[in-house]
């Protein structure tokens, strides 16, 4: 249940496209703290599970979005359409907090993350197996939505490699990357540059298509325990010549 949850605010964002020349994403550091994030949708998992609380703060003089997870899940995402082929670079800066010692990224009952970064992928559909059809299935029917063909996590994994990737136990159109695990780097910010074409390619094994949303999610309602975290602005760019 909590999975098809789960399926459901992604399917949420990837809902219609928006064409755009080059993608704009919302920047937390150019609000004002207190203030809901512009664009930003924070999106619940269900009305009887408890919601991560985000909310704009000032860490070093600096405007972020800060997220608290006391048994709970939410997203906070924004939609977008763009070639990830012609702006590959995803850029974004996280610090966190405290960290969930009990999360096992591999483990289903205990699948827990103080920081992600998710981003959606359209595809053709038709191409999927049936255990990745029913998945998808399911999910249509709570929110009347299909899913994304695909769904790329950045995460801070628990219990696994840094830069290993997990596949969902929901459906293999899931693949959870770690880019940093356990305690280590807890309470110090963390910046990163990934291409996303060159990680879609090794957790799918195939061409990605066109980009439909970007979610974050700190989440410890497998873990019932209490996360909390920083994230700052997220953006894109072409690959440098």
């Amino acid at each position: 249940m909590r999975a098809a949850l789960f399926a459901f605010c992604v399917a949420a964002l990837a809902g219609p496209a928006f064409a755009q020349s080059a993608p704009e994403i919302s920047r937390f550091s150019t609000g004002q703290a207190g203030a809901p994030p512009a664009v930003w949708e924070h999106i619940p998992l269900s009305h009887a599970r408890k919601v991560t609380e985000y909310s704009t703060v000032v860490d070093d003089g600096v405007v972020v979005l800060k997220a608290a997870a006391r048994s709970s899940a939410s997203l906070m995402g924004i939609r977008t359409d763009f070639d990830a082929r012609a702006f590959p670079l995803l850029s974004w800066r996280w610090k966190v907090i405290q960290g969930i010692p009990g999360a096992e990224t591999q483990n289903r009952a205990r699948e827990d993350a103080p920081v992600r970064l998710m981003v959606s992928f359209s595809g053709d559909t038709r191409k999927l197996g049936a255990l990745d059809r029913a998945a998808a299935a399911v999910a249509e029917s709570i929110s009347g939505q299909p899913l994304p063909y695909a769904e790329l996590m950045y995460i801070w994994g628990g219990r696994v490699a840094v830069d290993s990737i997990t596949t969902s136990s929901l459906t293999s159109r899931i693949r959870m990357l770690a880019v940093a695990a356990d305690d280590q780097g807890i309470g110090r910010w963390q910046n990163y540059t990934r291409n996303l074409v060159e990680d879609y390619r090794r957790a799918f094994g195939e061409e990605p298509g066109r980009i439909t949303a970007i979610q974050l999610l700190t989440d410890t309602d497998n873990t019932g325990g209490i996360a909390e975290a920083l994230y700052g602005d997220v953006s894109v760019a072409p690959a440098a010549r």
